[in-house]
């Protein structure tokens, strides 16, 4: 059905001054009065703003010019399409009564009448209206369009038909009315005379290979897919169609023959004359009914490659492309996938957080730390992102960063969230590395509070608390924890041990330290030191100097490293 033309009357005031006039000339003369001129002026306001398609405003100017002339046709007409634009359908209905009463020769009124009443499903007023605009312009296409769809909004089809039987006798062969008779039939049921339809559309259009393609699609439609192959095939042997690669692709299908299915579907997505977005449809489409299938899975991963080889750049590619890539564990050329989506597409939060958490899983910490802050930019209050740039800052060494990052990050970050954990146990390290102890201690304490048996916070806080050789006994039931829950963990069996040695528990503190050397695999520097130490305080001078010794093969060692190997001695 054709759009209401919004057509319609601006008027013009045009006012003089400056022109002196004798008394004579001004009582000859008609002048408007002030209640014309008011009328005049809304008129020209409501009629500015119906064309700027500012209806509100329109509605309000068109209203007083009502008040002033109740009986104006023109006025009841343009707040008749107002109101059917807005979709409030009884008054847009009771404005058009009003208008054809007062006028029901005008054409535009009655248009607008007929599309209200088949709108509002009152199909005998809008017959009605439509016939008489028939009567009145006979050779009006668009008023017979109008009667025939009234009839099929009334389910009076066979009456619809008429119409168009009508209309093709009277102005020629409609490829559109052709294929809407086709529609009709088949609803009917009546598949003979919708072929018909059909085949008179290809011997009409000889050369329009997209009437082939409707069709070979009717008789897909019909369960005759041995008729809809024929047509397909003719045309790719005879054209290349891409678009009849993708019909036969169908009719494959409905036959369940995935084999030629995919084989065509591959055709179809190397030909450049079928629109990408028809292709990335097709291909979302099976991804949402594809099963457990290897084979298949393969196959779709094809048309995939495809796609991306034709459009190297269409982040709708890119998306599916990327996911492909994710579920083969190529996460390297997913991100490369998505990368290339958030250059179109900055304001999609789920592609930003993919390339974060692949960045993450790759431990790829300059490139986190630089697509996290990009993200920021445009998605300003999600907490995850301000982590991310926090702990990627962190894992630089870039502690100012990461504090600011951390900081806003936890503030706007709702209570109780399970990320507090994580914002708390990083700040609490960025401000220990930035000197703030302090700061980080009340983080550290905020933390155990939340989740007691947090073991990396357990660990390192009980650590750092024995560097400063202070709270020992806190420290050292901290760390005992850590052992409890992980009682072969070099790391915390370390931290226990340098406790103990800091409370001067040499020998306990010996029997953790051995047992930490044991279990490691790293070969950790720090470790071998303190077990130097520990050595040395308990009396093994040749056991800890070839334990410093060590240190040194294994890398630089700590500051005294070389003092405690010279003096043979150790040194704090």
């Amino acid at each position: 059905m054709r759009n209401i033309i919004k057509y319609g009357f601006i008027f013009y005031l045009a006012l003089a001054s400056c022109v002196a006039l004798s008394q004579e000339q001004i009582e000859s003369e008609s002048i408007l009065n002030d209640a014309e001129v008011n009328y005049t002026f809304n008129l020209f306001e409501a009629d500015r703003y119906f064309l700027q398609d500012n209806f509100d405003l329109a509605e309000n100017y068109y209203q007083l010019c009502l008040h002033m002339k109740p009986d104006n046709p023109f006025i009841l007409y343009r707040l008749a399409s107002i109101y059917l634009n807005s979709n409030d359908l009884s008054q847009a209905e009771e404005y058009v009564d009003r208008c054809i009463e007062l006028d029901n020769s005008n054409e535009w009124y009655l248009y607008l009448a007929g599309n209200i009443y088949n709108i509002s499903k009152k199909f005998k007023k809008a017959e009605s209206i439509f016939k008489l605009l028939i009567d009145k312009n006979p050779n009006e296409f668009d008023f017979y369009i109008c009667l025939a769809d009234v009839y099929i909004q009334d389910n009076q089809l066979k009456s619809a038909i008429k119409v168009y039987d009508f209309v093709e006798k009277k102005f020629g062969i409609d490829e559109t009315l052709l294929i809407q008779k086709k529609n009709i039939y088949l609803k009917l049921n009546n598949k003979k005379k919708a072929e018909s339809e059909m085949l008179k559309l290809v011997q009409t259009f000889p050369d329009e290979l997209q009437f082939k393609r409707v069709l070979a699609d009717f008789y897909l439609q019909t369960n005759n897919v041995n008729k809809s192959i024929s047509i397909f095939k003719e045309m790719v042997n005879d054209h290349s169609d891409g678009y009849s690669h993708l019909g036969l692709a169908s009719c494959y299908q409905h036959l369940g023959d995935l084999d030629n299915f995919y084989n065509e579907l591959e055709a179809g997505f190397s030909s450049p004359v079928v629109p990408c977005d028809i292709k990335v449809g097709i291909l979302i489409d099976i991804l949402g009914s594809l099963k457990s299938n290897k084979d298949e899975f393969e196959r779709v991963y094809k048309l995939s490659e495809i796609l991306v080889k034709n459009y190297p750049d269409n982040p709708d590619v890119n998306t599916i492309y990327a996911d492909f890539q994710m579920n083969k564990g190529n996460i390297d050329i997913a991100r490369l996938a998505l990368e290339k989506v958030v250059q179109y597409r900055k304001d999609k939060y789920s592609i930003w957080e993919h390339i974060l958490l692949i960045d993450n899983q790759l431990n790829d910490w300059i490139s986190l730390f630089k697509h996290s802050n990009e993200a920021i930019e445009y998605f300003p209050n999600i907490p995850l992102f301000y982590f991310l740039n926090g702990f990627s800052g962190f894992q630089l060494s870039k502690y100012e960063q990461s504090k600011k990052s951390l900081e806003m990050g936890l503030s706007i970050l709702p209570k109780n969230d399970k990320l507090q954990s994580d914002f708390l146990t990083f700040l609490g390290e960025t401000y220990y590395n930035l000197g703030d102890k302090k700061k980080a201690y009340d983080c550290f304490d905020k933390l155990i509070d939340i989740d007691p048996n947090n073991i990396m916070v357990l660990n390192n806080y009980s650590y750092y608390l024995s560097l400063d050789k202070q709270n020992l006994d806190r420290a050292k039931s901290m760390s005992y924890s850590t052992i409890m829950m992980e009682p072969e963990n070099p790391t915390y069996l370390d931290t226990y041990a340098w406790i103990l040695f800091e409370m001067k528990s040499y020998s306990e503190s010996l029997k953790y330290i051995k047992k930490a050397v044991e279990l490691d695999r790293t070969r950790s520097e720090v470790l071998i030191e303190h077990y130097g130490d520990i050595l040395y305080f308990n009396g093994d001078v040749d056991g800890a100097l070839e334990q410093w010794k060590r240190v040194k093969t294994l890398g630089k060692g700590g500051d005294k490293i070389n003092e405690k190997i010279e003096s043979k001695k150790y040194v704090e």
